[in-house]
């Protein structure tokens, strides 16, 4: 048996040998008979190496495409094959177009690290400028604008303005693209840059526009008034421009808007502002993400509140499509969520924490979700968020406290039970839960919220409660609320009877104690001794009030030397308020006059300075424009351009072009609903997208909408499966017709098609220094799945009733 099990094995070794040397075989033939395939030349390419000298000096062009087609591979695999430049810059007038293609990438790869060579292509590039073939003038021009050797930046910038005239718009567009980049190689060009672009702003072709309107914005973004005499041929060609282009386009019009128009709450909207809206709002249909959060951004920023409602859906989509996109428009839907909550209570679902979010994601939604706490939210918001209070994320149940306060502060029926929920999520063993949690105890006790609950909850049951939780509360901020607390009710019959155990307790852990804790330890003493007993409820007897004359100056001198800063300098301000007996005898005249002073000091300061809002709210954050990265990331970032204020007197008799009427046609691909509805006036949706009621704005509906039993009637018959339709830039195609004009309107872009992609490709990864929206562009979204499918499945944590509580306050 081992015998026959030894020669299986040796046939099997013997097998692949043979397999492998076939296969090699099968490519070597394939590579002479022409056969071979992009794949081949990635599987082997850095074995060929040796070849790619022979070849790129042959005489075939066959040889010299093989040799560029596996170092672009060796590229694309990461080596380094820098070696060989001198032997492909030779290659750069080529005779084939796909030889000469593959050059110019090698050549923009490698330019910076042989800038001698790379200025040896430079004459061959400025040739290539005048050919006829508009395909190679505009990849002459992007590769030697992608060159960043600073030498020839005088040179390019004479090439860009040649070019910023040609007949093609195909190159125009790469002429515009190319003025970002000269800048950011000789910043000293501005002048004759900003002149170029200047001539280049009345740009007819929608393909052009957005490239203008990226290049204006790079070199003189601060000269608005330019953009008066283009202002409604713009609004016109919003619809019609490529994807980018509008993204670009409405950035620009935004902010020209904020420094020409009105605040729309202040009076009627101006005629060319209710047109730049109109021309807007069918962006937000669009299926580029980038351009449904640049859209609902200038929304957001130009029109009133009322008009927020249209932004709404078309977001809460953009968050659904993708994972990656979920952060970016979350961080857009939650001033919208904050200034107009309304408008997105249906979808409150939407927002439910799901247990494959990212932390960010998580934080996000919880802080959407406490802003749409609503009486009308209540009923599917309450229970879900008491489910998250119980989650093993510590982000998830801190954050579950703050939407608890928010619904106990604007939903008065469910305050109880949000406050009692707070009280047991208070005594949570991990620090920011509890901190969060009493955080929310804290402001619910002091805001009056549950002043309607007297007969359901006793103050004196409450905080002693809370008092007890000093021993298990876990965390610096959650110690502090809690001798905060104690500090603030003081004159109760709590404070009157355990104040000073409370603080015998804090005295005893002082030094144990963090910043925040003894900066309250220090207060709640000065609160005790400047209390004034009274005779008629029982005053403290002269015991009790040397103990604390004790304890306040044991505290005080611990404090003094304390190694944080902070607590020493707290500690000499309420010194000087409340002056230690036997220590500041000279003080002791003047603090008799200050005490009445200094208790109403006491009383109406801030009791825990450094701690931030006490509601919870971040409202400390800074404000950046919606859609922006320094929104995203919470920071400013380099290149952040602000959006300018509302003038104060708008400026009047404005010449801003002749009115344009868009002519009729078939739209373009970035404004074709997704929802098949008919957008505005002068968007039509054809007829095959408008009958289809099932689409994906009608799923997002059925997806928010509470679960009920439905049983279709017996005579229910499904609806016969229609035409699908595709959208293409500036033709209709179907599955069941063609039509002749669409097919002429393609074959003639379609050559210089590629040659775009990857020029708006290559001028947005060099945007270093200008701020770019977070990629939000992907394939184009997957219809809607049926409700049992796995992506329609709801959270884990929706329909979890909240936890019995009454059995703790019995």
């Amino acid at each position: 048996m081992a015998e026959y099990l030894s020669r299986a094995m040796a046939f099997a070794q013997d097998a692949a040998k043979l397999s492998v040397r076939l296969s090699e075989g099968l490519v070597d033939t394939a590579l002479e008979y022409g056969l071979d395939t992009p794949g081949s030349f990635y599987d082997i390419a850095e074995y060929k190496l040796g070849q790619v000298r022979r070849e790129l000096n042959s005489g075939a062009e066959k040889d010299k495409l093989a040799a560029m087609k596996r170092l672009m591979a060796c590229v694309a695999k990461g080596h380094d094959v820098s070696e060989y430049f001198a032997d492909v810059v030779k290659n750069v007038a080529a005779g084939s177009v796909e030889v000469r293609r593959l050059v110019y990438m090698y050549v923009q790869r490698y330019a910076e690290q042989e800038q001698d060579l790379a200025l040896l292509s430079v004459n061959t590039f400025q040739r290539d400028i005048g050919d006829s073939d508009a395909a190679i003038r505009a990849m002459a021009l992007r590769v030697m604008s992608s060159i960043r050797v600073p030498a020839i930046g005088a040179v390019v910038a004479a090439a860009v303005r040649r070019l910023s005239t040609d007949a093609s718009a195909h190159v125009r567009r790469t002429a515009a693209l190319a003025v970002p980049k000269v800048l950011r190689l000789d910043a000293g060009l501005r002048g004759e840059l900003e002149d170029t672009v200047a001539a280049m702003l009345g740009e007819e072709s929608a393909l052009a526009v957005g490239a203008v309107v990226r290049a204006f914005r790079a070199v003189s973004p601060q000269r608005l008034a330019r953009v008066h005499a283009h202002f409604r041929r713009w609004c016109a060609q919003l619809a019609d421009a490529d994807e980018w282009g509008q993204l670009e386009l409405v950035r620009l019009l935004a902010a020209y808007a904020r420094t020409q128009f009105a605040r729309p709450s202040e009076r009627p909207l101006d005629a060319d502002h209710a047109l730049l809206l109109r021309a807007v709002r069918p962006l937000l249909h669009s299926r580029n993400r980038a351009v449904v959060v640049g859209a609902a951004a200038a929304v957001f920023h130009l029109a009133g509140p009322a008009q927020l409602a249209d932004v709404a859906r078309p977001l809460v989509r953009v968050m659904r499509s993708s994972r990656e996109a979920a952060p970016v428009a979350l961080a857009t839907i939650l001033p919208v969520a904050r200034r107009r909550p309304d408008a997105l209570h249906a979808h409150v679902r939407s927002f439910f924490v799901a247990a494959a979010d990212a932390p960010r994601v998580r934080h996000l939604k919880l802080q959407v979700l406490a802003a749409l706490a609503a009486p009308e939210t209540a009923a599917a918001l309450v229970p879900e968020v008491a489910a998250y209070a119980l989650s093993a994320q510590p982000d998830v149940a801190a954050g579950a406290a703050r939407v608890l306060l928010r619904c106990a502060q604007r939903v008065r029926a469910s305050a109880v039970d949000c406050f009692q929920s707070l009280l047991l999520l208070a005594g949570d063993t991990r620090a920011p839960v509890s901190a969060a949690a009493m955080r929310a105890v804290r402001v619910l006790l002091l805001d009056g919220t549950l002043r309607d609950a007297r007969g359901t909850l006793a103050l004196y049951d409450v905080l002693c409660f809370v008092a007890r939780l000093l021993d298990r509360c876990a965390g610096d901020e959650a110690r502090a609320h809690v001798l905060a607390l104690v500090g603030e009710f003081a004159e109760s019959r709590f404070g009157r009877q355990h104040a000073a155990d409370v603080l015998r307790a804090g005295v005893r852990g002082f030094c144990d104690e963090g910043a925040l804790a003894k900066m309250q330890v220090l207060e709640l003493s000065t609160r005790l001794c400047l209390r004034r007993p009274e005779a008629e409820s029982g005053a403290e007897s002269e015991t009790v009030l040397e103990a604390l004359r004790r304890l306040h100056a044991h505290v005080f001198t611990l404090a003094r030397y304390d190694v944080s800063f902070e607590v020493r300098d707290r500690a000499r301000s309420l010194r000087a308020l409340c002056p230690l007996p036997g220590y500041d005898d000279v003080l002791a005249e003047a603090s008799t006059q200050l005490r009445p002073l200094a208790a109403e000091l006491l009383g109406a300061a801030p009791t825990l300075a450094a701690m931030k809002v006490l509601d919870g709210d971040d409202g400390d954050e800074p404000e950046f424009a919606l859609g922006s990265l320094s929104l995203t990331v919470g920071h400013a970032v380099r290149g952040y351009q602000a959006l300018p204020d509302w003038p104060a007197q708008p400026p009047q008799d404005v010449d801003r072009g002749p009115a344009v009427v868009a002519a009729p046609g078939p739209q373009p691909i970035a404004v074709a609903g997704i929802s098949g509805r008919a957008h505005s006036a002068g968007y039509t949706t054809p007829r095959s997208v408008a009958d289809d009621d099932d689409d994906l704005d009608a799923f997002l509906d059925s997806a928010d909408a509470p679960p009920a039993s439905f049983a279709p009637p017996a005579s229910f018959v499904p609806p016969a499966p229609r035409t699908a339709v595709l959208f293409e830039q500036g033709e209709l195609l179907s599955d069941s017709s063609t039509e002749s004009s669409g097919s002429s309107e393609s074959s003639g872009s379609s050559d210089l098609e590629s040659e775009s992609e990857s020029d708006s490709d290559g001028a947005g990864s060099e945007s270093d220094e200008a701020e770019e929206t977070t990629a939000l562009v992907g394939p184009e979204p997957e219809k809607p799945r049926p409700a049992g499918s796995e992506d329609a499945k709801s959270s884990p944590f929706v329909g979890t009733a909240i936890e019995d509580t009454s059995k703790y306050w019995q």
